[in-house]
């Protein structure tokens, strides 16, 4: 889309997410671009280097994107294409928007490029941390829990201590599931250890 088409919508393998294109229902809203009747463009780059655009228009009831695709390597086409909005009420008061992807009708807050934008079900896309063994993504929930608490997040050093202001049971509660993550962390790798030894 723009100057990329990554992928095939309908044929795509597995990817990670961050790998793709991608417009995202709240950085439009943070930037206060969902207003009717407001249309802009976003556009991508790595290394400085442009890598795509796509245009958009909001409407009432969704956003209207205007792209290029060239699926397969084939010649470029236009898109003219409408993505609905999906409202939820929220657990506070309100309601909370989210796109219905056009293929499936999935609610996602993110839609990914490839031959056309769609969710990240439909292109089997997976974030970076599920390519991670399941003891490394103990690890690093372990490394996040401990960096909340205000720590370097190292495996090595003891628990944080509780920082001020945070309750007992949230504190006891977060020591339990670091002492867990911790044992599924040790448990894993050592049984990766071993696999490599028996090879």
């Amino acid at each position: 889309m723009g100057g990329r088409g990554s992928g095939r919508y309908g044929g795509l393998s597995a990817g990670k997410c961050h790998e793709h294109h991608s417009v995202d229902l709240a950085w439009l809203r943070r930037k206060g671009y969902l207003r009717p009747g407001y249309s802009g463009s976003v556009t991508w780059s790595r290394f400085g280097q442009k890598t795509g655009f796509i245009d958009y228009r909001v409407e009432t009831d969704g956003l209207r994107l205007i792209y290029r695709t060239r699926p397969h390597g084939g010649d470029w086409q236009g898109v003219n294409e409408f993505i609905p909005f999906s409202m939820t009420r929220a657990s506070f008061g309100g309601f909370r928007k989210w796109f219905l992807c056009p293929s499936c009708s999935r609610r996602c807050r993110i839609l990914y490029g490839g031959a056309r934008i769609r969710c990240r079900r439909c292109y089997r896309l997976k974030y970076e941390s599920q390519y991670e063994p399941a003891f490394g993504r103990a690890a690093s929930r372990v490394h996040k829990l401990r960096e909340r608490l205000g720590a370097s997040g190292s495996l090595d050093d003891p628990f944080p201590a509780k920082p001020k202001g945070m309750h007992w049971k949230t504190y006891r509660r977060l020591e339990a599931l670091d002492e867990h993550l911790q044992n599924q962390w040790a448990v894993g790798i050592m049984g990766w250890m071993g696999r490599l030894e028996r090879r």
